[in-house]
């Protein structure tokens, strides 16, 4: 199985982090990777966005298809992704969000692993450059998106 967690500390607010990595509708905007997504069903209040997304992903000639459950707990500041279909024998991952004064502690984490040996190997080999990957891309498009925050003198 392969687990990665990262913390980053970046200069926007943690509520603009939080839609950024909760809007997963627009994730093929800005994540090259993604070939589709597809919300089968959505589900939002003032307190909470839950979605199913059907995505295929496409990376070093291997497409796969996956679906996903996404609990969005605005509140908390949290979002737990996990696995209801795919290649994976196990999926899961989560964002949480902390207000700190530069800006926002995000913490990601990860856990995978495929069905398929050879697509395990080959994740396992990638890892770092792949979570790197979308690491950077929700980076860049938050500075798309939002202000930086004003940071104390």
């Amino acid at each position: 199985m392969t687990i990665h967690r990262q913390t980053l500390d970046l200069p926007y607010r943690s509520e603009d982090l939080f839609d950024l990595a909760a809007d997963v509708g627009r994730y093929p905007d800005f994540i090259k990777w993604i070939r589709t997504l597809r919300l089968l069903s959505e589900q939002e209040d003032e307190a909470r966005l839950s979605c199913r997304a059907e995505v295929t992903v496409g990376f070093q000639g291997f497409t796969e298809t996956f679906i996903t459950d996404v609990d969005a707990r605005k509140a908390d500041l949290a979002i737990d992704v996990s696995l209801v279909r795919g290649p994976f024998r196990k999926l899961g991952n989560s964002w949480r969000f902390t207000p700190i004064a530069t800006g926002t502690r995000v913490v990601f984490s990860i856990e995978f692993e495929f069905r398929n040996f050879v697509l395990q190997a080959l994740a396992d080999g990638n890892k770092a450059y792949a979570i790197r990957r979308v690491i950077d891309a929700f980076v860049a498009e938050a500075g798309r998106r939002y202000q930086k925050v004003d940071t104390p003198v």
